[in-house]
């Protein structure tokens, strides 16, 4: 069923940006809202890619972690090693997040 309405221009520009941030078209944002979802902007490209390093380094540090509780004897290279990376990725990922550090306030009111 086709239904049209009328929206002011910058309705619509805001529509249009909304929608393209979550990665749907028009007609299926307002159909999520009206369905009582609020749809959510996507997350970045590199989300995924992230997620899935974070997941790793847990990972290794897990079993570092049982290594050590089972024999009393901790690896303690492999951790140091493990600590760097996931220092490593967690700026990456603060600065892919923040950015450069430009934005004075970055805070939500």
């Amino acid at each position: 069923m086709w239904f049209n309405f009328r929206i002011s221009e910058k309705e619509h520009r805001r529509l249009k940006r909304k929608a393209k941030a979550c990665r749907l078209t028009m007609s299926d944002y307002i159909r999520q809202i009206i369905n009582g979802y609020q749809p959510r902007e996507a997350p970045p490209a590199d989300y995924f890619a992230m997620t899935k390093e974070l997941k790793a380094i847990g990972n290794n540090l897990n079993q570092l972690a049982f290594v050590a509780n089972a024999t009393g004897l901790i690896d303690e290279a492999a951790y140091h090693e493990n600590i760097i990376v996931l220092r490593d990725a967690l700026r990456r990922i603060e600065k892919a997040v923040v950015g450069d550090g430009s934005d004075e306030d970055l805070a939500c009111d």
